[in-house]
């Protein structure tokens, strides 16, 4: 009986072939929006993972708090008081300059951050300006001067010219000075695995500050701080603001925690919204297996009573009939996995990120809705061809 209810699948081929292909385009886009939805979240989760114990201290008069670099400096000398605190595992004092993407684009619709790093502090590893992040050129060193490195996501993601390349130049306005520009040599290209990172520009302190004149030769806009452990990230913030409460500076923290906790509340909305239009797809697919199978019902209504009237039960008839809707289902899943595949993989080449991805669980979820789809648009056909009288079919014929 099985091999007989898939061989009638495609006895009308024309009408099987478009119950494929309704249900694969169904399954494309579902495939398509679930794969972007779980990068996303595993992105996050890295990010959660790397940031967790990470703290934003920043002064408290900047006009857009962590959000945008402050034009307001703080004394440098911040850092070394915040490194005294019990459970400060490293401090990172740091210029940062907003680079927009009217000037250059890196990637991100908005644009892009340039750090200014001391360079003259211990460099660790996992810093982007390690030695050992380096794939391409050379990095950073106490002698440069209008040098930078870019993120190998900044640098892939960038668009036209030559500035994102060894060797290439960039020309950035100093911040609240007209026309005035500062050139800029493009001396290595990184790469850390952090999004974040590899989506910025890299520089020393000195450089960075000849973009802000409004940040003192002693100061700096952004401190980063990392805990020793998660656990104590609130108190270690507390303790910093304290700590400067009654200078000339007070300053602010963020705790990277709670800030990527609101992103992921972001993120748990939009997948939400994936999920709805995938059903939604997914529900077009299975109307397009219940118009063929009615049809294919309809037809073969003279061929079910003569079934019948052979000894074929009605659990046998609708058996039949659901298993060739199945079929077409997993079909359509099938192809349409393999579209949504290379769907995923064209959105990745044109943003230059592996934001969809294809694991085995959204396998499995993909082969399930084939199969729920052929049993739903097959189910009432299938109910509605067990109804048929042999004795009826028989005077017809």
């Amino acid at each position: 009986m099985f091999r007989f209810a898939v061989s009638n699948a495609f006895r009308r081929k024309g009408i099987a072939i478009f119950a494929i292909v309704g249900t694969a385009l169904g399954i494309a886009l579902m495939t398509v929006l679930l794969s972007i939805s779980d990068g996303m979240d595993k992105q996050m989760n890295e990010m959660m993972d790397e940031l967790a114990a990470g703290i934003a201290v920043y002064p408290k008069a900047a006009p857009l708090g962590f959000m945008m670099p402050s034009p307001i400096g703080m004394p440098i000398s911040y850092a070394d008081e915040i490194e005294t605190i019990e459970n400060v595992d490293r401090v990172s004092p740091q210029i940062t300059v907003f680079v927009p993407t009217e000037d250059y684009e890196f990637g991100d619709p908005m644009g892009t951050l340039l750090r200014g790093m001391d360079l003259e502090r211990e460099i660790e590893e996992d810093d982007p300006v390690a030695p050992g992040n380096i794939i391409k050129g050379e990095p950073l060193t106490i002698a440069s001067e209008d040098e930078v490195i870019l993120g190998t996501l900044a640098a892939t993601a960038a668009k036209g010219g030559d500035y994102a390349k060894v060797g290439g130049t960039m020309e950035l306005p100093v911040l609240g000075s007209g026309s005035a520009t500062i050139t800029l040599t493009v001396v290595g290209i990184f790469e850390t695995g952090n999004t974040m990172h590899d989506y910025s520009i890299y520089t020393d302190l000195d450089t960075a500050r000849s973009l802000t004149p409004t940040i003192a030769a002693d100061e700096v806009n952004y401190i980063g701080v990392r805990a020793t452990s998660i656990d104590y990230v609130s108190g270690v913030a507390e303790e910093i603001e304290a700590m400067f409460e009654n200078r000339d500076v007070p300053v602010s923290t963020t705790v990277a925690k709670e800030m990527l906790e609101s992103f992921t509340e972001m993120m748990g909305t939009f997948s939400s919204f994936l999920w709805i239009v995938s059903l939604v797809a997914a529900i077009a697919g299975g109307v397009s297996i219940f118009i063929v199978m009615l049809i294919s019902v309809i037809e073969r209504t003279k061929e079910f009573g003569i079934l019948k009237a052979s000894g074929w039960s009605n659990r046998n008839i609708i058996s039949s009939v659901v298993i060739q809707s199945i079929t077409i289902g997993l079909l359509g899943a099938a192809l349409g996995l393999a579209i949504g595949y290379g769907g995923g993989l064209g959105i990745d080449n044109y943003i230059n990120r592996d934001i969809a991805i294809i694991t085995w669980r959204l396998v499995l979820i993909i082969a399930a809705f084939g199969i729920a789809m052929g049993l739903v648009g097959g189910l009432y056909p299938a109910l509605r061809a067990a109804r048929v009288s042999p004795i009826e079919s028989l005077r017809a014929l």
